[in-house]
């Protein structure tokens, strides 16, 4: 099978851009190591300048890089990979008249698996406070270790999403839209 980074499509200049100016005591990155949320607050709530942009896509790029998806997205992705997502709502408002566009969450993505292959991948390592970071200029995986996973971080590498060539098709057959796609090597 065929895998995807998951991508932004910053292509739409009318698409709009949302700002979070409130987290709530949560932390940028905290949404992006792949764990559950189980204290979730209801009220975050981030805004847009239709001046800037007044298109919502169902992707929606924000200040803070979460995956904001719209409620179609969100069906799509609990349909392909139920449980491997988790879904926390959020509030999107127009910040000249106030009005709000409903049902949209963000995708926390809870699958993570050790799939990266190092092998073929091209990479360089830094150390930081006696961590090791790894900053990645391609990806290969092993097809092996993916298991049958459809949507899924890589761990030690949380912050990509990627994506089986099933939720591609089914992106591009419902006419998602804010998405693009960098095809990764995978490897047996």
């Amino acid at each position: 099978m065929r895998y995807f980074k998951l991508l932004k499509d910053y292509s739409n200049e009318r698409e709009i851009f949302c700002l979070c100016e409130n987290t709530f005591g949560w932390e940028q990155y905290e949404l992006s190591e792949g764990k559950q949320i189980s204290n979730w607050d209801e009220k975050i709530t981030f805004y847009y300048n239709p001046i800037e942009g007044n298109l919502a896509p169902d992707y929606i790029h924000n200040n803070l890089s979460w995956f904001i998806v719209s409620p179609l997205f969100e069906t799509i992705l609990n349909e392909i990979d139920n449980g491997g997502v988790q879904f926390l709502p959020i509030n999107i408002i127009n910040k000249e008249n106030d009005s709000s566009i409903p049902g949209y969450s963000i995708a926390n993505v809870v699958n993570v698996i050790e799939a990266i292959n190092y092998e073929n991948s091209t990479y360089s390592v830094f150390e930081l406070d006696d961590d090791k970071f790894y900053d990645f200029t391609k990806y290969a995986l092993n097809e092996n270790e993916i298991k049958g996973k459809h949507i899924f971080k890589l761990k030690g590498d949380e912050i990509p999403i990627f994506v089986s060539e099933l939720v591609k098709e089914l992106i591009e057959k419902n006419n998602i839209t804010g998405c693009d796609f960098l095809e990764v090597e995978v490897t047996l």
